[in-house]
C-alpha cells in the first residue's frame, strides 16, 4: 500500500475507534467489548443488552455520527476557504457565517426555542448573501474584497447580537450554550438532514479537485490551462458556506475545526487535493468527536465543545505556524 493511502487508511482506523470508544463514554461506561457486541446483535436482530442498546443507538450514537458529520463539514468548509483565497488563516466562518447564525439564535431565543435553528439558518445565509454581494466585483469574486466584506458584516450582525443579549431580553443561558457551540441536542433527524446535505457538498467538491490544484498557482495561471475560476469558486465557495450554515445553526459556533484540519492535512500527507481532501475530513472528523467526548465526560458536568475545539485547536495552530516558520528558513 503506497504511504497516502496508508495514511488516510489510518486516520479511518482512528476513526472507527474513535467513534466505539466515544460510544463507550458517558455516565453509564459501556465496556468496549459490550459496544461491539451490542451494535452486532442489534443488526442480527438479537438484542444482547436491551439497556445497553436504548444507550447506544437512542443517545450517544445520533451525537456521535452528528459529531462526525460537523467534523468533516468544517473541515472540508475550511479546505476550500483556504484553497479559493489561498490563505492559510481561512476558515470556514469567513463570509460571515458565525455572526448571521448567532443573530439568527439570539432572536430565536428572544421568541421561542423551537425557531432557533430555522432563524440562525436563515441569517447565516444572508450574512453569506451579503458578503458574496459586496464582493462582486466586473462578474468575479474578489478574495481581497471578499475578505474584507466578511469582516464587516461579521462585525455588524456580532453587534446587533451583542446588543440583544445586553438588553436581557432573550435566554442568556441558551445563547451562551449556543454560542460556544454543543452537540446536547443530537438526534437522528439532525443526522438524517445533515447527512442528506453532506452527500450533496461531497461528491460536488469531489469533482473540483483537480481544479484546485491548479488554482494554488493562481487564478491568471488556471485561467491559461483552462479553469473557469469564476465558476469554481462561486459553485464551491457557495455550496459549503450552505451546508455549514446549516450545520452552525443546530450545534452553534465550533471554532478551529475548519482552520486546523487543513493545515494538519497537509503537514501529514501534501498538497494535492486528490488525496488532501479526504484526510482533511476524517482529521475534521476525528477533532471534533474527541473534543466532544472530552466535553461531555467533564466530572462536573458537560462544558460547551467550543471550549475544548479553542483549547485544542489554538496551541495547535501555533505550534504549525511555528513550524512553519522554522521550516521556510531553513531552506
Amino acid at each position: 500500500m503506497k504511504p497516502k493511502f496508508l495514511i488516510l487508511f489510518s486516520l479511518l482506523i482512528l476513526l472507527i475507534l474513535n467513534i466505539l470508544f466515544s460510544i463507550s463514554i458517558g455516565p453509564v461506561r459501556i465496556p468496549f467489548d459490550s459496544v461491539t457486541s451490542t451494535i452486532f446483535y442489534y443488526f442480527m436482530g438479537d438484542p444482547y443488552n436491551r439497556i445497553y442498546m436504548l444507550i447506544i443507538f437512542y443517545i450517544r450514537m445520533p451525537r456521535v455520527f452528528l459529531a462526525v458529520l460537523i467534523g468533516a463539514v468544517l473541515a472540508i468548509s475550511g479546505l476550500i476557504t483556504q484553497t479559493i483565497f489561498r490563505n492559510p488563516l481561512g476558515d470556514p466562518y469567513l463570509t460571515g457565517i458565525a455572526s448571521g447564525a448567532a443573530l439568527g439564535a439570539s432572536i430565536g431565543f428572544l421568541i421561542s426555542p423551537f425557531v432557533v435553528e430555522p432563524l440562525a439558518f436563515a441569517f447565516a445565509m444572508l450574512a453569506v448573501f451579503i458578503t458574496f454581494i459586496i464582493s462582486r466585483v466586473d462578474g468575479e469574486f474578489s478574495p481581497e474584497i471578499m475578505i474584507l466584506a466578511g469582516i464587516a458584516v461579521s462585525f455588524l450582525f456580532s453587534a446587533l447580537a451583542s446588543y440583544l443579549i445586553y438588553l436581557k431580553e432573550v435566554n442568556l443561558r441558551g445563547v451562551l450554550f449556543w454560542l460556544l457551540g454543543g452537540l446536547y441536542g443530537a438526534n437522528w433527524n439532525d443526522v438524517f438532514y445533515l447527512t442528506i446535505a453532506s452527500l450533496i457538498l461531497f461528491p460536488l467538491i469531489l469533482y473540483f479537485v483537480p481544479e484546485f490544484d491548479l488554482m494554488l498557482m493562481g487564478d491568471e495561471q488556471a485561467k491559461s490551462m483552462g479553469v473557469d475560476t469564476k465558476r469554481v469558486k462561486l459553485i464551491t465557495l457557495l455550496s459549503s458556506s450552505i451546508v455549514t450554515s446549516f450545520a452552525v445553526s443546530m450545534v452553534g459556533i465550533i471554532g478551529f475545526i475548519g482552520l486546523v484540519s487543513p493545515h494538519i492535512g497537509r503537514k501529514i500527507i501534501g498538497e494535492s487535493h486528490r488525496f488532501l481532501l479526504p484526510a482533511s475530513i476524517l482529521i475534521g472528523a476525528n477533532l471534533l468527536l474527541a473534543s466532544d467526548t472530552i466535553a461531555r465526560s467533564n466530572p462536573g458536568g458537560e462544558i460547551p465543545v467550543g471550549i475544548i475545539t479553542s483549547f485544542v485547536g489554538a496551541p495547535l495552530l501555533i505550534y504549525l505556524l511555528i513550524r512553519r516558520r522554522f521550516f521556510d528558513r531553513g531552506n
